[in-house]
């Protein structure tokens, strides 16, 4: 038989659990793998925003023949949001000063392009010479890059650059 529980009886049980996931989703944490998610939330904001800005300047503002210029903006300003989502909400590790958060959003984005570059290789080479469809290498790949780009910018950017503004590897 079921035990049916009064609203009493559920009061303590919701409060602890409300907590505690309150906690999880925005409490301060070191525990990876609740990093890894929120990253992997952040990284699905990031790509929303670099795919609807592109799709504004391109279609609405500048036209397919800047298609150049309106994908550096849309992943300026993406990457923009990444970094500061990064520091406020996945390590809470934000700068009061202006000269430590530029040189943490300098290493944050070279750990981005160094990213690109080994996604662009895996993507090459498993298609090219392993015969791996070009999507399916891909994915592999940003599943790769995801892991390699967070695991660098929670050691280099919000522990060491966090600690003395400069990098020691």
């Amino acid at each position: 038989m079921v035990k049916t529980l009064t609203v009493s009886e559920l009061k303590p049980i919701w409060i602890k659990f409300s907590m505690s996931l309150r906690n999880t989703l925005f409490g301060k944490t070191e525990d990876t793998k609740i990093q890894i998610a929120r990253n992997a939330v952040v990284e699905g904001v990031r790509y929303c925003t670099n795919i609807a800005i592109l799709w504004l300047l391109t279609d609405k503002i500048l036209g397919s023949n800047y298609l150049g210029i309106s994908t550096a903006i849309a992943s300026l300003l993406a990457g923009l949001l990444n970094y500061a989502l990064s520091a406020i909400w996945v390590f809470h590790k934000t700068e009061k000063k202006a000269g430590k958060s530029l040189v943490q959003f300098g290493f944050f984005t070279l750990i981005g392009a160094v990213g690109l570059a080994i996604n662009i290789g895996i993507t090459t080479l498993l298609t090219n010479k392993c015969g791996v469809y070009y999507l399916i290498s891909n994915t592999i790949a940003q599943i790769m890059v995801f892991f390699s780009n967070f695991f660098m910018r929670k050691k280099i950017v919000f522990e060491r650059v966090s600690k003395d503004n400069r990098i020691l590897l």
